[in-house]
């Protein structure tokens, strides 16, 4: 049974419903209200108390009357912004509090940035709380704000804003463009109200599609084909690029296959069959005898985007362009390979692979050693 309440968010009247927490949620015996705002903050869940009888959680309510409106207004617009990319959130204070906390940094960031009259908002396929991704609005441009977890170090960053600039330079790889700052420099440090400081970075808007939301008719032959001469060229670049000292990105390399194998398989909460445990614990054999063929030559072996889902590639004009490379660095290119081909028919497969090897050739079993890494998902 639903009642009628001013949303705690925007101050509309919505409906509510007391229920428990869904079961998704770390405690599906909560009690939690569900707010049904569908003009403005659509729905999400506050979490609730029993004692003496179910109501929000009185330090959620205290905490959402110290803010001002325009912190409120963030909120909102947020959590509209995450339910309307599928995204369901069930807020508690401290959820609550990282968001404004993230508000003050992303605040700072924006007047470091020397842009003017901008309004932000959290995207709603970036809902992390480690490393937030915020839209900006100015008044005639759009741009993007990642907000980078507290103790990134500024070489990380320095090394992400090296590569970009580089595939657009060298490669022509249509990708995010860092937009300089106030002071002219890419990376902005900023500390608000005495809080620790945090690097920022904002990056150029790349309108257009997410490949897994293109219309099928939309994904033809021929973008088909450019999405494989497009990473062609990103690993043509890495395999040339010259870098600076104080480059610093994370290996995924034997080290790594190896201790994540161990981590997975000292989960004893693991729902797998001994079969299962058993081609797991194969697995570091398995690449050691690849990485002991092939090498580590920088024709196999450099820098990769490694999360090349087809989300992380926005197709602009009919080009497709890899963003969101947080977690790129030294590894296989077939990993990457593996990672966005294996999301293609097989029709659609050669024609990536054949626009690949327009910029770079593949070893003649290839098929073969994509089934590797393929079987390195489990991790």
């Amino acid at each position: 049974m639903t009642e009628k309440m001013s949303c705690p968010f925007c101050g509309t009247q919505v409906e509510y419903a007391i229920e428990n927490s869904p079961e998704w949620y770390r405690d599906p015996s909560l009690p939690v209200y569900r707010i049904d705002c569908y003009d403005k903050c659509r729905r999400y869940w506050l979490e609730a108390v029993s004692d003496p009888h179910p109501q929000i959680d009185p330090s959620i309510l205290g905490f959402l009357d110290s803010l001002d409106d325009e912190q409120r207004t963030f909120i909102s617009e947020s959590t509209r912004c995450a339910c309307d990319n599928g995204i369901l959130i069930v807020y508690n204070r401290q959820i609550l509090q990282y968001l404004v906390t993230d508000w003050h940094y992303a605040k700072a960031a924006v007047l470091s940035s020397g842009l003017n009259n901008v309004s932000f908002r959290i995207s709603g396929a970036g809902f992390d709380t480690a490393n937030m991704l915020f839209f900006l609005d100015a008044e005639d441009a759009r741009f993007t704000l990642r907000l980078y977890r507290a103790g990134t170090s500024v070489h990380e960053i320095r090394s992400e804003v090296y590569w970009l600039q580089a595939l657009w330079n060298t490669g022509r790889v249509k990708t995010l463009s860092p937009v300089p700052g106030r002071d002219g420099g890419m990376i902005q440090c900023v500390f608000p109200n005495d809080l620790p400081s945090r690097y920022a970075t904002v990056y150029n808007w790349i309108p257009g599609e997410t490949l897994h939301v293109l219309p099928a008719a939309e994904k033809t032959s021929e973008l088909i084909r450019s999405l494989g001469t497009v990473v062609g060229r990103m690993h043509a670049v890495s395999q040339t690029l010259e870098l600076p000292h104080w480059f610093t990105r994370p290996r995924y390399d034997i080290d790594w296959v190896i201790s994540k194998v161990e981590k997975v398989l000292r989960n004893n909460d693991m729902d797998a069959s001994p079969e299962e445990r058993t081609k797991l614990s194969a697995l570091s054999s398995r690449f050691s005898r690849f990485v002991a063929e092939q090498g580590e030559g920088r024709d196999v072996f450099g820098l990769i985007h490694s999360d090349l889902e087809p989300h992380n590639i926005i197709v602009s004009d009919g080009q497709p362009c890899p963003i969101d490379v947080r977690q790129f660095g030294f590894g296989y290119y077939l990993s990457d390979i593996q990672t966005i081909s294996r999301h293609l028919s097989e029709d659609e497969q050669t024609i990536f692979f054949e626009g690949y090897q327009e910029i770079r050739s593949l070893p003649t079993d290839y098929r073969l050693q994509l089934a590797l890494f393929e079987a390195l998902r489990m991790l």
